[in-house]
């Protein structure tokens, strides 16, 4: 093998490993109950700006703890959302979709983040299908 079909070989290994990394690293919703929205109200504890998605630890009154998915980082990035927008000790009300197991505490696909004190908000700008199966009013 020359030279450069090793160069080449390896470079198609390195390309594929990191294309499978990537597509492995993001996850289905099939988890998550994508018929049924909910609305949670609560402080935030923590806001974790990493990749895949922005994670938002969100302490409610009677549910306790709840991790929050939000968008990727590059998606909140371009539609003007800063790591300073929201911060611990908000007090913020967000719309998803929960895990099917209710005890897990996960919400993402998330439509809305208020933040009543000042008026912000984040509304998601494309319509999310729905799956089949879900009842439609």
């Amino acid at each position: 093998m020359t030279i450069t079909r090793k160069i080449a070989y390896a470079t198609a290994v390195v390309a594929a490993t990191l294309a499978l990394g990537h597509a492995h690293a993001h996850h289905s919703y099939a988890a998550f109950d994508r018929c049924t929205p909910v609305t949670l109200e609560g402080e935030i504890d923590s806001v974790e700006w990493v990749n895949p998605h922005i994670r938002i630890r969100l302490r409610t009154q009677y549910v306790a703890s709840y991790f929050v998915e939000w968008f990727s980082l590059a998606q909140l990035q371009q539609a003007g959302i800063a790591a300073e927008t929201l911060k611990p000790g908000d007090r913020v009300v967000v719309t998803g979709n929960p895990m099917r197991d209710p005890n897990t505490k996960v919400l993402s696909l998330l439509t809305e983040i208020r933040r009543p004190s000042d008026g912000w908000s984040w509304m998601r700008t494309t319509p999310r299908q729905l799956p089949e199966g879900c009842a439609t009013n």
